[in-house]
C-alpha cells in the first residue's frame, strides 16, 4: 500500500493547525490558559486520528483509480469521502467533548457548524495540495513510461528491420537452396516457397502491434521448414494448439520466432541431442512454448536479450507478462495471448499438427 510522506504534517501541521484554531476561542475560555492547553491537546489528538482515517481512505481510492486518466473520479470519490468523515466525525465529537465536560466552551449548534466549517476549509486546502502533487507524479511517471514505451517500440521495430535483411539468415538459405536446385529439385521449390512465405511475413511484421496465434503458427512453420534444411532431425518442433487459442488469441509479430531462435542460440543442436521444441495450449488458453535443455558451453555473446525485448513488447501492448520458467531438464515461455473469448477446457476442437 503507498506511503504518505506526511510526518511533517503530522508533527508540525497537525499541532499549528490546533493551537491557532483554538486561539479563536480564548475569550470564551476567559482567558484561562489551562483550558487552552487541555482542549488543544484533546483536539490535535482527535485530529491525528481524523487524520488517520483520512490517509486510510485516500490509498484505498488512489488503490482503486490508479490511472492518470482517472484522475476526475479519483478526486471527487477522494473529497466526497473526507466530507462525510468530517461531518459524522465532528457531530460525534463535539458530542462527546460536551458530555465529557473537555470542550471549554457549551456546545451550541453554532460552535458546531463553526468547527465543521473550519474543518471544511483546512481539509480542503490540504487535500487539494496533496492531490496536486498526487497528478504531477502520476502525470511525470505516464511520461516517462511513455518515452520507455516509445523507445522500446522504436528497439523492436530495428530489430526486426535487421531480422527481415539478415544476412547471415539470407546467405545460409540461398546456399542452402543452391544445394537442393541441384540435388533435390522438388524439394528446392517447396523450400523457395516457404523461403518466400517467411520473407512476406517478415515484411508485414511491423505493420501492426500484434498479430493473430493462428497467424503466429503458420509463420513459425514455414521458418521451421527452412530450418530443416540446415539441421535435420537435430531439430524437432511439435506443436498443438487449440483452435480457439489459434483465432481468438493474440500476441506481438516474431514472438514464437523469437523463442525459437532463442532456444537454438543457447542449447547444443547435433543428431544426437536433438532440440525438442513444443508449442502448445493448455486448458486456461494459455501459449506454452518450451525445449529441452543441452546448454551450450561456450559463452554466448551477451548483446540484447531477447526475451527482454519480448516482455516489453507484451508490456507495449497491454498484454500479460510472459512467465519464464527455466529448470535443470525444460525451459518454458507460458503466454497469455490475450483472447477475445474463453477457450474450451477441453480440446475437443484442437488442431494438433507434428512436424
Amino acid at each position: 500500500m503507498e506511503k504518505l510522506n506526511d510526518k511533517w504534517l503530522r508533527l508540525i501541521g497537525i499541532p499549528l493547525v490546533e493551537l491557532s484554531t483554538n486561539l479563536l476561542y480564548l475569550e470564551q475560555y476567559h482567558y484561562d490558559w489551562r483550558i487552552y492547553l487541555r482542549t488543544s491537546f484533546w483536539g490535535m489528538v482527535y485530529i491525528s486520528l481524523l487524520w488517520e482515517c483520512f490517509t486510510r481512505w485516500l490509498r484505498f481510492v488512489r488503490l482503486r483509480y490508479t490511472h492518470i486518466d482517472q484522475t476526475r473520479q479519483r478526486i471527487l470519490i477522494t473529497f466526497l469521502g473526507y466530507f462525510m468523515i468530517v461531518t459524522i466525525a465532528q457531530l460525534g465529537v463535539v458530542s462527546l467533548f460536551g458530555l465529557l465536560g473537555i470542550a471549554g466552551v457549551p456546545i451550541t449548534i453554532d460552535v458546531y457548524l463553526q468547527q465543521l466549517i473550519g474543518g471544511y476549509l483546512v481539509l480542503l486546502v490540504v487535500g487539494v495540495a496533496y492531490e496536486v502533487l498526487y497528478y504531477f507524479a502520476k502525470l511525470k511517471t505516464a511520461l516517462v513510461e511513455a518515452e520507455m514505451a516509445k523507445k522500446v517500440s522504436l528497439q523492436h521495430q530495428y530489430d526486426t528491420l535487421k531480422a527481415q535483411v539478415n544476412p547471415h539468415f539470407l546467405f545460409n538459405s540461398l546456399n542452402s537452396l543452391s544445394i537442393l536446385i541441384e540435388d533435390e529439385p522438388a524439394k528446392a521449390s517447396e523450400f523457395l516457397d516457404e523461403l518466400c512465405t517467411v520473407y512476406r511475413y517478415l515484411l508485414q511484421a511491423n505493420s501492426k502491434p500484434t498479430t493473430s496465434v493462428r497467424q503466429e503458427i503458420g509463420f513459425i512453420t514455414s521458418f521451421y521448414k527452412l530450418l530443416q534444411v540446415r539441421y535435420g532431425e537435430a531439430i524437432q518442433l511439435h506443436i498443438a494448439v487449440d483452435r480457439t487459442v489459434q483465432e481468438a488469441g493474440q500476441m506481438p509479430p516474431l514472438t514464437l520466432q523469437t523463442l525459437v531462435e532463442n532456444a537454438i542460440n543457447y542449447n547444443v543442436v547435433t543428431p544426437k541431442t536433438p532440440l525438442v521444441i513444443r508449442i502448445r495450449s493448455d486448458e486456461a488458453g494459455q501459449l506454452i512454448v518450451e525445449n529441452t535443455i543441452n546448454r551450450k558451453t561456450l559463452r554466448m555473446n551477451p548483446g540484447r536479450n531477447s526475451l527482454v525485448d519480448l516482455i516489453s513488447q507484451f508490456r507495449l501492448q497491454e498484454l500479460p507478462d510472459p512467465v519464464i520458467i527455466d529448470n535443470e531438464f525444460i525451459f518454458s515461455v507460458t503466454i497469455n495471448p490475450g483472447l477475445n473469448r474463453k477457450t474450451s477446457t477441453l480440446f475437443k476442437n484442437q488442431t494438433s499438427m507434428f512436424l
